[in-house]
């Protein structure tokens, strides 16, 4: 089976970006790291500025980095093989204050030890606090560790990509859902 990793699409020229003012105490990291989240309370709002993009896409651009699905993506994820928590999160337009209903940050919690680095194309930093870090160029990884996982992210402190099935490609594709770039990776 081919896999990959989702990227958000960069070519769209009048896509909505999110931004947030205020992150209530929620961390970056906290909705990457494939660990589940227990303090959601629905007061996170992201905002956008019509004049500077107005089509809502079902993965939304955001400058937290995180994972924002619309009603439709959720939908579908929910029929694959993965583990997600999902969180309603208000997306705003600053002007007006029109909200954007049905999005979610998505949460993957599937994590797996699947990274092949003899086949990836990396370098190695070192660091006195975490010891060696890999930093990724090109992906490969081991098909029979990811098992039959749909979405998922990698362990060794790689779980900030999301990598996805060529069955999830295919749902996107054919349900013709917006806001998503896919690379092939390695498969061993």
């Amino acid at each position: 089976m081919e896999f990959y990793k989702l990227g958000i699409e960069v070519t769209g020229k009048n896509d909505i970006v999110c931004h947030y003012k205020d992150d209530l105490g929620i961390q970056q990291y906290e909705f990457k790291i494939g660990q589940t989240f227990d303090r959601w309370d629905g007061s996170f709002k992201f905002y956008y500025d019509k004049s500077e993009g107005e089509v809502p896409t079902d993965y939304l651009a955001n400058d937290m980095g995180w994972f924002v699905v619309s009603r439709k993506l959720k939908t579908i994820m929910e029929t694959l093989n993965t583990k997600i928590e999902y969180f309603p999160v208000d997306i705003i337009e600053l002007k007006s204050g029109d909200s954007l209903k049905g999005y979610y940050i998505a949460n993957i919690l599937r994590v797996v030890d699947a990274i092949c680095l003899e086949e990836s194309d990396y370098y190695e930093i070192q660091t006195k606090s975490v010891g060696t870090i890999y930093n990724v160029r090109k992906y490969a990884i081991y098909e029979s560790k990811v098992g039959n996982s749909d979405i998922f992210k990698l362990a060794d402190r790689q779980e900030i990509p999301i990598f996805v099935s060529e069955r999830f490609k295919k749902e996107i594709e054919n349900n013709e859902l917006t806001g998503m770039e896919f690379y092939e990776i390695k498969v061993i």
